[in-house]
């Protein structure tokens, strides 16, 4: 079975630094990395994909380090797909397939006519044609025909109509299950991931915060509805961190003396404001 390791990912640059970030993922896992914009989300996949100098930390594939001597054949395993990925917008989409195929050994002509035929896309089309949901799968087409293992996928259901998003993560779905795909997906769009993740990575500032599952998070955490006077004592609000003058979200072990308190239904969104101990509106229940 295919296995994935981050192992202590230092990267630094002006302004932001990713600090000592480490995971796993097995095959049949689709891994959600979690933040606002400037997380690190991109970072972490990037040096997934050997496109930053680690100040520290490794990649292992199937327990092998990966370094220079081996990093084409660990990139020959991958498939990456990003929003908004620019191609040359004047080559059509048979020839950029034939161009694209020669990067690859293991490239199948017969199942890229299969993937194309499969997600509507017409080869005969302009690449500058293309809408940016029918680009996502063209790049996951790319990714299948050449019996790619692992799928790295920043942002890619970004600006996508909701009934072009809901097919990416069907197929990512079937991906994990059918050919136990390693798949990191990262997102700032917490429903998307509710309904695909096995995991959750929860990345602020540049800081791995939090590795769980959603069981684990409806354990960990608790939402409170507050009282009519808009407050919970003042000994809780220093445990919590308040999403609107109507709600709080806390540790479950900070509100285990809270039982006659509405307990909410529990969002990511929520967990991923509490982590980062900021203030927000929260939408209404």
């Amino acid at each position: 079975m295919a296995r994935l390791e981050l192992c202590g990912a230092t990267v630094a640059y002006d302004g932001f630094t990713l600090v000592n970030v480490s995971f796993a993922s097995e095959g049949g896992e689709i891994l959600a990395l979690i933040g606002r914009n400037g997380a690190g989300k991109t970072t972490t996949i990037d040096s997934v994909m050997g496109l930053t100098n680690l100040r520290s930390g490794e990649v292992r594939w199937n327990g092998q380090t990966v370094t220079r001597a081996n990093a084409h054949r660990f990139k020959q395993r991958i498939g990456y797909v990003g929003a908004g990925q620019d191609y040359y917008p004047n080559v059509r989409v048979g020839a950029f397939l034939r161009a694209v195929s020669g990067f690859y050994s293991r490239w199948d002509t017969a199942a890229a006519a299969g993937y194309l035929s499969a997600f509507n896309i017409d080869p005969g089309k302009r690449l500058s044609e293309l809408s940016g949901g029918t680009r996502v799968k063209l790049s996951l087409a790319i990714a299948l025909s050449h019996g790619a293992e692992l799928f790295l996928l920043d942002e890619p259901t970004a600006g996508l109509d909701p009934i072009v998003r809901e097919q990416v993560l069907e197929l990512l779905e079937r991906l994990a299950r059918e050919r136990d795909a390693c798949i990191l997906f990262s997102t700032h769009i917490t429903q998307d991931v509710e309904k695909i993740a096995s995991r959750m990575l929860f990345l602020v500032d540049g800081t791995l915060r939090l590795d769980a599952d959603m069981k684990t998070l409806e354990e960990r955490f608790v939402k409170l509805r507050l009282d009519a006077a808009g407050a919970l004592p003042e000994r809780v609000g220093r445990r919590g961190v308040v999403l609107s003058d109507r709600f709080i979200i806390m540790e479950s072990a900070d509100a285990a003396d809270l039982a006659g308190w509405e307990r909410l239904p529990l969002r990511m969104e929520d967990v991923l404001i509490y982590l980062e101990g900021g203030v927000r509106d929260a939408p209404a229940d």
